[in-house]
Parts: C-alpha cells; structure tokens; sequence
C-alpha cells in the first residue's frame, strides 16, 4: 500500500496545535531547542519591539509592543510574532508580548518573525516603592498685581489694591484677602481715615470701604481711573483717561473735566485749589480751584507719579527713571537715578522721599540727591509707596507684593505670592526654591523664607553641585550664584531669556534657552556658549554626565550632548516639550504640551499614554520604576515602570517642577501662588 502524503503533515499540523496549547496554558514561551520554527513571512525586513528596554517591579506587567517591518519600514499587517523569554523564572511572556515580573533578576525577551528576532531587556526589580502622599506647605495669598497702596497716619491700617478688584488690608505686617466681588482692576487707593478708603479702577469703577466691607459707588464715568487723592472725606479727586477728573464732595461723584485726551496717572496737592496731575506723553496739568490748565512741560514721556512737599516743590516721576522737579516757576529735568521705569513717589518730607518702579527699584532724595538704593530684596515690579505711622514706608508692587522699611534699616517683604518655577537641594536639608520678581526662598528647619538676592528678572531654573555652589538663571540673560554666603551676579554674555540649569560636577554646568542659547561653564564664573544646531527654544537641560547631557524644546526638539557636539534626536511629536530626567542611557523621560509623555529606550523616543489631557511641565524620578511628572490643575502623575497613573493632589495650582530631597525621601513640588506640595511616603 502506498504511503499517504498528507498523514505527515496532519501529525505536524496536530503537534504544533497542542504545543501551541501548553504555551497558552503555561502562559509563557520557552526557548527550549528544536521548538518549531515558522519561516519569515515574505516582504518581513525587520522585527521593532518597544520599548528595547524596561524595568517593572515583581508581580507587574508590562505589554510590549511588536511589529513586523518591510524594506521601507512600513508596518506589516497580519504578522503574528513569536515571543520567548530567556528566563521565564525571571519575567514571563504571553503569546501577546506581555511580561509578568516573577522574580528579580534580567530576562531577555525576544519577538521573532520567522528567523528574524529582535530582543527586548527587561530587568524585574523588587518590591515597588511606596506611593508618596502629597500636602500642601506653603501657599501664597495672591498673585494679582497690586497698582496702589496707602497707610491710614492715625491707626496704621495699610491698604493695597490690584487686579480683579483685590484688596490687602492690614496692620503690623498682618495681611489678609479681601475679594469685594468687583470684576474690575483697581488702580489706585486713598482714604481719608481707616474707615473712609476708596478705590478706583477700569470703566469707571470707584469702590468705598467704611470700616466694615466694601461697596460699589455711583460712578459718572466708564473711563478707566487710574488714582485717587483727597483733602478730606468731603473733597475727593478721582483721575483717569481721556482727562477725566471726578469730584467727591461727602455725597456723590460729579466729573469736573473729561474729553481732553489727556490720560493722567498721577495727583497730588496742598489742597483743593492747588494740586496737580500728570500723564502721559508729559502732560502735567494744575488746577487752580478755578479752571485745569495744561502746563508746558519738558518732556513728552510718560510721567506716572506726582508729590510734593510744598506748592514750591513738587516732584514728577516717569518711565527710564524720569524725574521732574517744580520749584514753583516751571517744571525742570533733574538727572535720573535709575534707568528703571519709576511708577509711584511719596514723601515724608522735602529731604525724605521715596520713588518705587520696575525691578525692584527704590531711589530716595535726601534733599541733595537721588540716589538707587542698593538691595530692595525683590525683583518685583513696584508700583506705588506710601508712608506708615511708624516712620516706615509701605510699597506694593507685582504677585501680591507688599513690603515696608527705610533706607537705614532695609526692606523686607511682608506678603508676597510669586509663581515659583524651580526647586532643588543639596541634600543638607535645605532646599531653594526660585521664580517670579527674581524670588529666592529658602527652606531651612525653620521652615521657608525669602532669602536676600540681587534684584533681577524672574529665575526660571536653579541647580547647584554642592551647598556652596548654586545656580539660578532667568530672563535677560540673568544668572546669579550661591557660594554659601550671598547670591552675586555672574555675566552670560546674552541678553535672551535663560530657563534651566544643570550641573554635572561643580567644575562643569550648562544653561539653555530661547533662540537655542546653550551656555557652559567649568565652574570659574565665566560662561561659553556652545553650537545648539538650532534657534528653537530650549526648556530643560539634564544629563547624566559632562558627557551625556540631554536638552528639550519647542516642537518635539531634542537635543543630546555627547561630550564634543550637540546633536538632534528623531522623536514623534511636535508638541512642546518642557522637561527632561532619566535614570540612566536607557532610560529617558520627557514631558510637555496636550499631555505628552515620551520615553528614550536607548534605541528609540517613543510616546506613552497619558492617564490626563494636561500640560505636563516636568518630570523627575527615584529610579526607572519611580518617576514622577506634574503641570497643569496641580496634575502629579506616577509612573511604576508599566503605566502612568494619577495621584491624588492637594491643589489646582498649576504646578511647574519636582524635586525630591537627596537621601531624605522627601519629594517636593512648586508652583503658581508660592505654592509648595511636600510629598511623604507613608
């Protein structure tokens, strides 16, 4: 009898079936030898497994993702791939590519198509690291920008106003919130006693508070008034655009003078039938008691402040650190102290007066000279000054500012709330945290507190070697260091925005920006800059050494130092990235814009899914199973080396960067309104 030639092939088609069958029932491949091998699909090139690299705890899983690839490496559809691990005990592997962590140690996962392989390292570690609960710190009080001050003489109550009808009223350096419920921004306040105050603001608003709470007034306007100044509770003057000047006399506002185009900031007098007002483009105009006129002035800048110790002499500040003087015949240029725009001047007398404006700065005439007064303790915006009843000087200004002192005794901050943008540490136990008006806080056993930096643009990054070495860096260029014992000033050399900085070693550190500023420094104050290859704006810069170092940006840029040059790397996204950590050459994060999440394997950039569709600003990590990565609505993510996940956050404030405190275990989050989260593992 002739043999059958089919019988073979069903023997074969069968055993394979029921090895097919254990291989399901066992849950993993083996690479036992002589298991059958299928022959390589046509037009199948090449096998892509992600990520080629991966680190999952015991008893998690992790779905790698296979995909066979042709000539051009287009994915093929309909190719099934074989998957084995090199030591089951280690890490198993479903016929689907997922891995389940068995047991510490390293297993080799390999995707075949046909004889073509390729090989996925999963290294299984331990115990997965205990979940961190996050609380809140710190917490500013507002972050709006006050416009206007005043200090009742009698009880010392002080008042600030600001944006979206803000108040802060206090005594003795103790501030509280007040909303009025106003929509409107207030620019401008004065009283005649603690209980007579008034505010006034965009479309006309005026609002009075009487001792007890606030309320809106009938305004004769919808033009924008932008201060406010008396001579009694019955004799009131409010001023704004288009010369709008309204009167208060004890029962309602009537308007004296509109429609002359003039837009006037400031007022002052020795009463109602001598004061002054001055605006833009150098309008100064006086009223008599009879009839405003317009006096010639010498300039045809703006001028946003006015006072005076007599009606002989009175003083006019403006933009550039413009500064006028009227010595009762005409109004005269004196030589400005500052180069900073000047915004608000009282005085307490002809030898005592004050000048607040941009960045900080406070200038003081002691009836000689004017001259910039060398650390006001902030970089904040200044936008007005008025005295207390102590001899001391109150000034408000930009993120909720309010701070009080003099010449001889300094400045101190009494509230402020500006967005921190950076925090690291040394692992001492002090950490520092940088950010809006060139704010430096400190955290000691004592807990946070403004440190004494030179006043300069907003920090957008701080970094450091050792405790005696730290970085901050921020716009125009800015760079300060810490050497222990006070911040000093470093030049760049560029006067473009700088926003991260990283030290591999305290004799080696790099600095990016916009325009693709790469800066570098061997630790001897001067910095060089570096071949980008770009002009995008870079965000972050981290590394691993002085050798690997890698830097992210707008649309999907990625950079990698690699000790000679700076090259870019292929990711799949243009969206903006805005950080970057990892724990090692294979194991690289980045985070960015519309919830983006990628991960270098050491091969590849590739995108993970995100468990929110935030804006993702930072990420940073304990090791490849520990990673962290914050932003938007107080988002804190987790990532365990398989998935991202939410964890639960105390806040809504937009949270900018994570660090976690060397050696302690502590992790710590900042962001908008001084808001600090500390996260501790339970």
């Amino acid at each position: 009898m002739a043999r059958n030639p089919e019988r073979p092939t069903r023997r074969r088609v069968v055993c394979r079936c029921i090895y097919v069958v254990f291989l399901t029932l066992v849950g993993a491949c083996s690479s036992e030898p002589g298991a059958p091998v299928d022959p390589t699909p046509p037009g199948v090139e090449t096998v892509e497994v992600v990520p080629a690299t991966a680190w999952i705890p015991v008893g998690t899983s992790l779905a790698l993702n296979g995909t066979a690839r042709n000539g051009t490496g287009g994915a093929m559809a309909g190719v099934t791939l074989r998957w084995e691990s090199s030591a089951p005990a280690v890490a198993s592997v479903s016929l689907a590519g997922v891995v389940q962590g068995v047991s510490a140690g390293v297993a080799r996962i390999t995707a075949s198509a046909g004889t073509l392989q390729t090989i996925s390292e999963v290294t299984v570690v331990g115990a997965a690291s205990r979940v961190p609960t996050f609380g809140i710190e710190r917490e500013g009080v507002t972050d709006v920008s006050m416009l206007g001050v005043w200090s009742d003489p009698a009880t010392g109550q002080g008042f600030a106003v600001g944006q979206a009808g803000v108040v802060l009223q206090g005594t003795g350096g103790n501030w509280r919130l007040v909303n009025t419920g106003s929509p409107e921004t207030f620019v401008g306040v004065w009283g005649s006693s603690a209980s007579n105050v008034f505010a006034v603001g965009t479309a006309g608003a005026i609002w009075r508070y009487d001792g007890a709470s606030w309320s809106a007034m009938a305004s004769p306007t919808n033009e924008t008034l932008l201060n406010v100044y008396g001579f009694g509770p019955t004799d009131v003057y409010a001023i704004g655009t288009d010369g709008t000047v309204l009167r208060f006399d004890g029962v309602a506002w009537q308007t004296m003078s509109s429609g002359r185009g003039w837009e006037l900031w400031g007022i002052w007098g020795t009463g109602p039938n001598d004061f002054w007002m001055v605006g833009q483009n150098g309008v100064l105009v006086r009223y008599d008691g009879v009839a405003f006129q317009s006096v010639t002035s010498p300039t045809g800048d703006a001028l946003f402040g006015v006072w005076g110790s007599s009606s002989s002499n009175v003083w006019a500040v403006g933009i550039n650190g413009l500064l006028l003087r009227y010595d009762g015949t005409s109004w005269q240029r004196q030589p400005a102290p500052t180069r900073r725009n000047l915004f608000g001047i009282w005085g307490r007398a002809a030898d005592d007066i004050f000048a607040v404006g941009n960045t900080g700065a406070i200038v003081h005439f002691d009836g000689q000279q004017w001259r910039e007064l060398p650390n006001s303790g902030t970089g904040q915006n200044l936008r007005a000054a008025w005295g207390d009843n102590t001899g001391e000087v109150l000034v408000a200004g930009w993120d909720g500012t309010v701070m009080r002192g003099t010449v001889a005794a300094g400045w101190r901050a009494e509230i402020t709330s500006p967005a921190l943008t950076a925090v690291w540490g040394p692992g001492d136990g002090t950490l520092y945290a940088v950010g809006g008006g060139g704010a430096v806080f400190k955290r000691t056993v004592q807990g946070w507190a403004l440190t004494d930096a030179p006043p300069a643009q907003p920090f957008y990054g701080v970094y450091g070697a050792s405790p005696t070495q730290v970085y901050a860096v921020g716009d125009t260029g800015t760079i300060v260091r810490y050497d222990g014992a006070a911040w000093r000033n470093e030049p760049s050399g560029v006067f473009t925005l700088l926003r991260s900085v990283w030290l591999a070693s305290p004799a080696r550190a790099f600095i990016v920006g916009e325009r693709g500023v790469i800066l570098t420094s061997t630790g001897s104050g001067t910095w060089t800059p570096m071949s980008s290859g770009t002009t995008g704006f870079l965000r972050h810069v981290w590394g691993l050494s002085a050798t690997d170092v890698f830097a992210v940006g707008d649309s999907g840029l990625v950079l990698r130092y690699d000790g000679s040059q700076w090259r870019s790397m292929p990711t799949p996204t243009r969206r903006l990235l805005r950080g970057v950590w990892g724990s090692g050459p294979a194991d690289v994060f980045a985070v960015g814009d519309s919830a983006t999440l990628l991960r270098y394997d050491g091969v590849r950039w590739y995108a993970m899914p995100s468990p929110v569709q935030k804006t993702l600003r930072n990420v940073w990590g304990t090791g490849p199973t520990d990673v962290y990565a914050l932003g938007e609505d107080g988002v804190v993510l987790r990532f365990d080396g398989s998935t991202w996940t939410s964890l639960a956050s105390p806040t809504t404030r937009y949270l900018l960067q994570l660090w976690g405190e060397p050696g302690q275990g502590r992790l710590f989050a900042v962001g908008l309104l001084t808001t600090i989260l500390r996260g501790e593992r339970n």
